[in-house]
C-alpha cells in the first residue's frame, strides 16, 4: 500500500474509512470482484495500542495468537463448566493480539492488491457533497503532521467502528439496545512463569459477568461486563475497585491470586480501560438508493456492534464486509442493476435478527442471579 496520494490521484472509486477487520474485508472483496476498481482506505489505528481479545477460528504466528483449547463458564451453575476444542467440527481457535492482527490484514490488503489499494494513514475530519452530487469530497489529517487532505470518491464506506463517524456527519444515528460497558486490565505473572492455562474463562456474576483469557507474550486479559447504571460501574473505573470486584469471582479470582499475577505497568496506558460493549445498530445503516449521485454504507460495528458474550464481532464483519464489497464492485461495474439499499438492509436485519434472539437465549440462562442487570436481559 502507498502511504501517500499525489493531488492528481486524489479521486477513487470507493474510500472506505477505517482498516480494520470490516473495512479490509470489504476492500479484498472489492478487488476480487472489481480489480479495476480504485480504493482508498484512510485507517487511524495505532497497532501498539492493546485492543480487547477475541476469540477466532485458525491460523498466524505466535506473536499475534495462541491456541484455546476450549470454554470454561460459570454461567448456569458456580461450577466450571467445560467445552474442550477437540469437539468443535470447526477445530481449535485462537486467542489473539487483537490490534497486531488488524495490523496483518491491512499488510495483507496491501500485498493481494497492489496498485488497486491505497492506505493513507491519517484521522478522518469530515465528508461533504460536490455541489453537483456526483462525488463526495472527504477531508482527513495526517497521523504524522498537521496536514489537511482532500480525497474525491462516489462511493463512502464507513468501517470507522462504533463511533460511525461517516454515517453520524450523514444524519444517521445509533440506535442502543442496552447500556453495557466493559472494564478490562492485562495482567502479567512473574517473570519465571508462563501461563499454560488456554481457555477461555467467563463467569456469572450478580452485577454482570466476567471474562479472561490468555494473550500472546505471556500475557492475560481480564474484563468485567457490567451497566453504565450500575453502581459497580462506578468501582471498576480505579485500580482498587476492579481488583476488589475481582476478588468477589470464584474461579477467575482464584486464577489470578494462585498465578500471582500484577497489573501491567505501562507509561503510555493505565489500566483498568473502560469501553463500550453494548448492542446497538445504526439507522439507517446505509444510502445508496441513487445511481447516479454519491452512495455510502456503513459495515462492521459502525452498522451493527454485538454484546462480547456473543463472540460473533470478527466473523460478522468479515462475513458482511466481503458481501457489502461484493455488492459495491458489481454496482460500479453496473450501475443501476440492483436495489441495493433493499439487499443490504435485508442482510442486516437478519443477521440483527438472529444475534438479539441467540443473546437472549444466552442470558436467559443465567438464572443464578437476579439482580437489574439479569431481569433486563431475560
Amino acid at each position: 500500500m502507498s502511504s501517500s496520494i499525489e493531488e492528481s490521484t486524489s479521486y477513487f472509486d470507493v474510500i472506505i474509512v477505517g482498516g480494520g477487520v470490516a473495512g479490509c474485508a470489504t476492500a479484498l472483496a472489492l478487488f476480487r470482484t472489481n480489480p479495476g476498481a480504485s480504493i482508498l482506505i484512510l485507517d487511524d489505528a495505532n497497532p501498539s495500542v492493546f485492543k480487547l481479545v477475541e476469540e477466532l477460528s485458525k491460523d498466524r504466528t505466535d506473536s499475534v495468537q495462541i491456541k484455546c483449547t476450549g470454554n470454561a463458564s460459570a454461567w448456569t451453575t458456580s461450577e466450571l463448566e467445560e467445552t474442550y476444542a477437540m469437539m468443535n467440527p470447526f477445530g481449535m481457535g485462537w486467542h489473539l493480539d487483537r490490534a497486531s492482527f488488524d495490523q496483518i490484514l491491512r499488510d495483507t490488503v496491501g500485498s493481494v492488491c497492489p496498485g488497486s489499494v491505497s492506505l493513507v494513514k491519517s484521522v478522518f475530519l469530515g465528508i461533504d457533497k460536490l455541489d453537483d452530487n456526483s462525488h463526495w469530497s472527504v477531508s482527513v489529517k495526517g497521523i504524522a503532521s498537521d496536514e489537511k487532505k482532500v480525497y474525491h470518491s462516489k462511493w463512502v464506506v464507513d468501517a470507522s467502528g462504533r463511533k460511525s463517524s461517516v454515517a453520524r456527519k450523514l444524519g444517521s444515528r445509533t440506535v442502543k439496545e442496552d447500556a453495557l460497558l466493559a472494564f478490562y486490565a492485562v495482567f502479567v505473572p512473574p517473570l519465571t512463569t508462563e501461563d499454560r492455562d488456554y481457555r477461555t474463562l467467563i463467569e456469572a456474576s450478580e452485577s454482570g459477568w466476567w471474562y479472561s483469557s490468555p494473550l500472546p507474550n505471556n500475557r492475560r486479559v481480564v474484563a468485567y461486563h457490567t451497566d453504565d447504571t450500575d453502581p459497580t460501574s462506578r468501582d471498576a473505573r480505579k485500580h482498587d475497585g476492579f481488583m476488589n470486584l475481582l476478588h468477589t469471582t470464584q474461579h477467575i479470582s482464584r486464577l489470578i491470586t494462585e498465578g500471582e499475577y500484577d497489573i501491567l505497568f505501562d507509561t503510555d496506558t493505565r489500566y483498568p480501560i473502560c469501553t463500550a460493549a453494548g448492542s446497538s445498530r445504526l439507522e439507517p445503516p446505509c444510502d445508496t438508493a441513487d445511481p447516479e449521485g454519491v452512495r455510502w454504507v456503513a459495515v462492521g460495528d459502525a452498522a451493527m456492534a454485538f454484546d462480547p458474550l456473543s463472540s460473533q464481532g470478527i466473523i460478522t464483519a468479515m462475513r458482511v464486509g466481503c458481501a457489502v464489497g461484493a455488492a459495491i464492485a458489481q454496482e460500479i461495474q453496473a450501475p443501476g442493476s440492483k436495489d441495493l439499499t433493499s439487499g443490504i438492509r435485508e442482510i442486516y436485519s437478519q443477521v440483527w435478527s438472529k444475534y438479539v434472539k441467540e443473546k437472549r437465549y444466552f442470558y436467559s440462562q443465567g438464572k443464578r442471579f437476579d439482580g437489574e442487570f439479569w431481569r433486563v436481559r431475560k
